[in-house]
């Protein structure tokens, strides 16, 4: 679906900050357009209902471009093309909650405007509300093959003195499905993963923040790069601090990764320290 433009249900457009729009580049305030790819990462941050585009990073991207006085050019996109379609020039930024890496500054420059970590989605009923790596210690939990969080159990339970079990599922829906019926007692997930599987099943919750950090705005590395990196940067922190973030982050349930100001990493900045 690369190079789809799509457009969200409509939501009160943000006023243009001329403060603000003044700092971008001339070739972007020329085009009067920003570029602006959407990784099609499901909910509560970017999915298809029917023929609109929803979630918390469509919001963004268009609250964010109207202060920035431009209209917004969103493509949804697979994850693994974000990146490498800023380098082809196709994209001026891209959404997607990326970790600020080392290795991802080679490429690319950064704006954080999120926070992201993992909980524990445990069963309401039982009292195994883990809020800690420590406490997996001679409990079952699971964590989604493949994933971060199943990476992080298996190295944490490596420390236990008394074993955990963990377990590999191939969908949140297996997992859930396993902890109803008790086989495990207790889920890593995503924490945006654990709202959704929350709000589909009543008798769930969430317990613990394990390990993330701040998550970013990712902004193609060219001759535009220093000046948007600074307009994408006050657009932020102009919509943080008139209460219109919080609105978009109540919005869509992710009000738990609110940033209190957004920070820029360019080339040679040393990245955050993540609590992996």
């Amino acid at each position: 679906m690369t190079g789809m433009s799509l457009m969200p249900i409509a939501n009160a457009q943000a006023e243009k900050v001329d403060a603000v729009a003044a700092l971008l580049p001339k070739a972007i305030q020329d085009a009067g357009v920003l570029r602006i790819a959407v990784p099609d990462v499901g909910k509560p941050l970017a999915y298809k209902e029917g023929a609109d585009l929803k979630g918390m990073d469509p919001d963004l991207a268009h609250a964010v471009a109207d202060v920035l006085g431009l209209k917004a050019e969103v493509s949804l996109i697979p994850f693994a093309a974000a990146l490498t379609g800023l380098q082809a020039n196709k994209y001026d930024i891209s959404y997607g909650e990326f970790y600020v890496t080392a290795e991802r500054l080679k490429v690319a420059d950064f704006v954080t405007s999120w926070q992201d970590y993992s909980s524990f989605l445990v069963t309401k009923a039982k009292s195994y509300k883990p809020t800690a790596l420590t406490d997996i210690c001679g409990h079952i939990v699971g964590a989604m093959a493949g994933s971060a969080e199943l990476e992080t159990l298996n190295a944490a339970s490596k420390k236990c003195s008394k074993a955990a079990t963990v377990s590999a599922f191939p969908s949140i829906s297996n997992a859930v499905l396993a902890l109803n019926s008790g086989r495990v007692e207790g889920v890593l997930i995503n924490r945006g993963g654990a709202q959704e599987s929350i709000h589909m099943d009543g008798g769930l919750d969430a317990s613990g923040e394990i390990g993330g950090g701040p998550t970013a705005t990712a902004v193609a590395r060219n001759e535009n790069s220093e000046k948007l990196l600074a307009a994408i940067k006050a657009a932020y922190d102009h919509l943080i601090s008139s209460g219109e973030y919080a609105k978009i982050l109540e919005k869509n349930d992710t009000s738990y990764g609110a940033a209190k100001e957004a920070v820029i990493y360019k080339e040679g900045s040393t990245p955050p320290k993540y609590g992996f």
